[in-house]
């Protein structure tokens, strides 16, 4: 999908995990959303549901839904207007650039051309470390050097702030996840584009100093020269002779004799009225430094950055994403569960169907395997299993929140079902027989919440998803 429909896409996600008592949309509006984006989908492939991606699927449903909310709170029409941003930071920062860059030589001395001169070598050294430091970068792209993703919030415009403050709690704080979630997302998206204008601001200031030396020369004649208190000529000779290298090596008619430095100095022969050759031979070498490298680039930043803006990847790996994809209908994803030393009876058994719809959607079925007794070796969990062409969506290690997670056991356990069904793992932890055994008592919220925090630190320490449900309510706690 594109980065709009991706940007659509993760804002009905942001409402509908964070608004969990429904006060933007109700359950009906979802399945409704759903329903139309298939059938509109479906009608569009001529009835060929298989025709019909999870991507176009998902940008469909979120368009619905968006609409209707814009529909109903008009300031939050912002959200859906194309970036500004990306243009303008395009357009402003290279011409600063170059009006820079045009400036630069006449502040320095409009009168002469200093060989020397701090703001013609100090754009050229700049540049040379910008690009030792982006091959630093290149090579460890993990290390303490790497550069921040530079941006802003994609959505945070003015009228998006004016509309967070006219909106209800429930559509604020959804803004507010979603701002979080977009801008790490799009990180790569908007450093390609920071990348790009960066680059292009680089070679319009090089080349502003180009046509600042060729178009004062046309009514100004330099007078072309070096001084220096600690340096003397033949110092001058090797350090122009290491910055003019690329010139030099491309054109030798532009070479020069040690002699030549020597006769040039401002203190002893006021310099040469010549200047013509050393303005060609600046701009020749801003333009092999810095234009030519700096144009390329910024064309390899804008590719990237067409790219992720017309494929912005959004994965669909997520328990949201699963069970919103589950009303595509085209294949009914399965929860497959794994009671740890835990009898689950019939009562317990509808609210895990109850469960695998509310995670995977509608369409979805649970499998029941048999329940492993504590202290079971890990290879029986999967007894059967053909991991290689496993079909089940997610695979949920069942336990009760009555016991106590041990790392030898409950652990072993997860971490062996982990390592054979990698990224399809979660684990559950039902609240009911617990509740039941603490019944009234005074300390049973506090006992409740110590038990639901050590699994959860449990899940974390294994790297799992934890789900903390009551199988006998059919629902969260």
């Amino acid at each position: 999908m594109d980065e709009r429909a991706a940007r659509d896409v993760l804002a009905i996600r942001a409402i509908e995990t964070t608004d969990t008592a429904h006060a933007v949309f109700d359950e009906a509006a979802y399945r409704e959303a759903s329903l139309s984006a298939r059938r509109q989908l479906q009608l569009g492939a001529s009835g060929n549901a298989a025709a019909v991606t999870p991507d176009a699927f998902l940008a469909r449903r979120a368009d619905l839904l968006l609409a209707d909310l814009t529909a109903r709170t008009p300031t939050l029409a912002a959200w859906r207007k194309p970036l500004r941003w990306p243009t303008l930071l395009l357009i402003v920062l290279p011409a600063l650039a170059l009006c820079s860059g045009m400036l630069t030589e006449r502040i320095a001395n409009p009168q002469r051309m200093d060989l020397l001169s701090l703001p013609l070598l100090g754009i050229v050294s700049w540049n040379l470390l910008a690009y030792v430091g982006m091959l630093v970068m290149a090579i460890a792209p993990s290390g303490p050097l790497r550069m921040p993703h530079w941006g802003w919030p994609a959505w945070l415009s003015g009228a998006t702030r004016r509309a967070h403050g006219r909106t209800t709690p429930a559509l604020a704080r959804a803004i507010s996840a979603f701002q979080q979630d977009w801008q790490r997302r799009a990180a790569p998206l908007t450093a390609a584009r920071w990348r790009r204008a960066l680059h292009l601001a680089a070679a319009a200031l090089a080349a502003g100093v180009m046509a600042s030396l060729y178009l004062r020369g046309l009514t100004v004649e330099y007078r072309v020269g070096w001084e220096s208190t600690f340096m003397d000529a033949p110092g001058v000779h090797r350090l122009l002779a290491i910055v003019f290298w690329p010139v030099t090596a491309l054109f030798p008619g532009l070479d020069w004799a040690p002699s030549d430095i020597a006769a040039l100095r401002f203190s002893e022969s006021g310099g040469t009225a010549s200047g013509a050759p050393w303005i060609h031979r600046y701009a020749l070498l801003f333009l092999l430094w810095i234009v030519v490298p700096r144009v390329v680039m910024a064309g390899y930043a804008h590719w990237r950055a067409a790219r992720l803006q017309a494929r912005f990847p959004v994965s669909h790996d997520d328990a949201y994403f699963r069970r919103v994809l589950g009303a595509l209908g085209t294949h009914a994803p399965v929860l497959r569960v794994i009671p740890y030393s835990f009898a689950v009876d019939e009562d317990r058994d509808a609210g895990l169907k109850t469960f695998a719809r509310t995670v995977l959607g509608d369409t979805a079925h649970m499998t029941l395997r048999p329940a492993a007794a504590y202290g079971d070796t890990p290879d029986a969990a999967l007894v059967g299993t053909d991991v290689a062409h496993d079909t089940a969506t997610m695979t949920l290690a069942l336990f009760n929140l009555s016991a106590t997670p041990e790392i030898d056991t409950h652990g072993a356990f997860v971490d062996h079902l982990s390592r054979s069904l990698p990224g399809k793992v979660a684990i559950a932890v039902d609240t009911s027989a617990y509740a039941q055994r603490m019944g009234g008592a005074s300390d049973a919220g506090a006992r409740l919440s110590q038990r639901r925090q050590l699994w959860q630190d449990f899940a974390d320490l294994h790297k799992v998803q934890l789900h903390v449900i009551d199988l006998l309510a059919g629902e969260r706690p």
